[in-house]
């Protein structure tokens, strides 16, 4: 399987918002991710696996500092090491424009997903107590620093 990642573009928004649909309890809409084209704050970057989309990541940036504000991967796709292969030229990108830091909330149950940005260089520090919902659970607070 090829796996190419690029910047999420207009064309993407409506297929994005229904792996999000069939991934989440409470799902990114279509306008969610058009919203997210209009900001030079926001960078979200689009893997394709054979030229189909199988997921998309990305953050908001203020004052050097970039929040994570989601990460989804395609059930079909999961598994294949996407999420960080993302994730990974996320930062790449975000460090070449200057960001210094970077955090995100996780799912305290998601063990998966902690363990892929542990493998990033994330470290727990500290939780949101019922943070999410559908089903109400904390968030683990990550941080990756220079």
């Amino acid at each position: 399987m090829n796996i190419r990642i690029r910047e999420l573009c207009n064309e993407d928004t409506g297929t994005l918002a229904e792996i999000e649909a069939k991934s989440f309890s409470m799902p990114w809409s279509k306008d969610d991710f058009d919203n997210l084209l209009k900001h030079d704050y926001c960078f979200y970057l689009v893997a394709l696996a054979d030229e189909k989309i199988a997921g998309c990541c990305g953050y908001t940036e203020s004052c050097k500092e970039a929040t994570i504000d989601n990460v989804v991967v395609d059930e079909r796709y999961r598994g294949m090491g996407i999420a960080q292969r993302m994730l990974g030229e996320l930062i790449r990108r975000g460090e070449e424009k200057g960001v210094q830091a970077f955090t995100l909330e996780v799912r305290a149950g998601n063990a998966a997903a902690i363990h892929v940005y542990e493998k990033l260089g994330f470290a727990s520090e500290g939780i949101r107590p019922g943070f999410y919902e559908k089903p109400a659970e904390d968030a683990v607070i990550m941080w990756r620093r220079k």
